[in-house]
Order: structure tokens, then sequence, then C-alpha cells
């Protein structure tokens, strides 16, 4: 409630001076509102997802860092931000689930399911780290193959598509009070002030922070970071109900871009 609450408050900071003359316009071109992302608008550059599921075994390439885990359908021990166990289950020679928790709470499950050619594979996904369970589906195609005798998921992937996908995962709101930037989102929230020191991110169990600065008129940069390494760097725009996004991860130089609609 205290969010719906938040999200309300946001929208009418940014649409409530609309008669208002000057004004109007100062406050209509602000981040701070709910926003929803647009699917289609997602543009993927320099981002390859590697695999490689042989001898019972599952390897994610392109982790950072690069991981192993025993894939015989039962839950396994990992080292990952926010996750501690992990189950891959292969189902037959072009599927596969996936599984995560944290300790006893179970964090989301996926299907992956690779074309009889071999050349894209869809990914069901739902999510269940959040105060809403969400779900949607991502098309890959194929960059590269796996290694001669390994399961049909291994090797490189590009994201071709990106399917239906909850409203939860799609909505988020900002806040800007002064110096004070607040965004919020399905139980992940934060208030940083801008150009001030890195906050954390309430709702995360993933040990992120996140540094805000202003860098124009109507634009942001949110720079996150573990352990003092930077992992991704989103550079946010605002043109009247437009926002547009690019998210920059400085480890492995990929990138993401995409736009957003004031509700």
């Amino acid at each position: 409630m205290n969010k719906f609450i938040t999200a309300i408050a946001a929208t009418a900071l940014a649409l409530g001076a609309g008669a208002c003359g000057e004004m109007a316009g100062e406050e209509a071109a602000s981040i701070a509102g709910t926003w929803k992302a647009n699917v289609d608008s997602a543009e993927f550059e320099n981002n390859v997802s590697r695999y490689v599921l042989a001898d019972g075994e599952y390897t994610c390439e392109s982790c950072i860092p690069p991981y192993s885990v025993t894939a015989n359908g039962e839950w396994q021990t990992i080292d990952r931000p926010g996750a501690d166990g992990q189950m891959i289950e292969v189902v037959d020679d072009f599927t596969v689930k996936s599984a995560a928790r944290r300790g006893d709470k179970d964090l989301g499950n996926s299907t992956w399911t690779v074309s009889e050619d071999g050349q894209s594979m869809t990914v069901e996904w739902t999510n269940l780290d959040g105060d809403e369970p969400t779900s949607g589906s991502t098309t890959y195609a194929r960059a590269n193959a796996g290694p001669e005798g390994s399961h049909a998921v291994s090797g490189g992937w590009t994201v071709s598509e990106i399917g239906e996908m909850s409203d939860a995962a799609l909505t988020f709101s900002y806040t800007l009070d002064g110096d004070q930037y607040g965004s919020s989102g399905n139980g992940d929230s934060f208030t940083a002030t801008l150009g001030g020191d890195p906050v954390a991110i309430e709702g995360s169990e993933s040990n992120v922070m996140v540094a805000v600065e202003q860098t124009g008129d109507n634009s942001y940069r949110e720079t996150y970071s573990r352990d003092g390494e930077v992992i991704s760097v989103v550079d946010l725009t605002i043109d009247g109900d437009t926002m547009s996004a690019e998210s920059t991860d400085p480890r492995d130089g990929g990138v993401v871009r995409w736009t957003a609609t004031r509700q």
C-alpha cells in the first residue's frame, strides 16, 4: 500500500502543475512519476550469453565471474550475488529447467527450450523475488555452437525478441525532492542524494550500491557497484513523457538501450 501511495504522490508531483503556465512544461519533463518500460524498444549490443552443459555439469561462461554447477535435477550450493542455491534439470535433448533460491526462499524458475534446428531458444521465466511474482519469456538466436557432444542449450546466444511480460516487471517510479532522488519498483527501492555517496538498495540481497548524479537539465546517471566494483552504469534522459535509457556493463562492454512511457 505504501508503494502504491508513493507512486500516486510521484505522479502528482510530475503532473499536478498542469495549469501553471511555464511551470507545467518543467514538471512534465521531470523524472518524477510512474513509468512503464516499452518492451519492443529494447536493443542489445555486445550481449552474448554463453553456456556449456555437458557431462552432467552446467557452466555459465558469460556470468561474471563464470561458475559451474552439477546438473542432476537436485539443489546445489552456489555462491552468487543474492542466491545460494541452484537446480538444473535436463528434461530432454532440447529442454532444460532451472531454479534458484536464497536460504529457504524460492527466487524463481525458468524453462529453456531449444528449437529442433538448434538455432533459437525460448526461455520462459518466473521471478518470485519481489512484492509481486512476475513472469515472461525471451527468445534468443544462436551466435555460435557449443562444444561437440554438449547439450543443445550450449553455445552463445543473443536476444532476438522479448515476449509478453508482467506489468509489475515493467513498471517503476521515481521521486525528486530537491537533491533527493528516489526510485522504486516491485519491492526494490532507494533514495540517494544527487552527487552524493552510494546507498544500499532496500529489498535487494545482492549487496549492490547505487550512486546518482545529474548530468543535464533532464538527464541522470545511476552507477551501480558491488564491493567497490562498478557493475552497471545507467544513463536516463527525460523528454516530456518519454524516458530513454542506456545501461552499460563496463566489465564486458554489454549495452542495453530501451525507452519507457510516463503513466
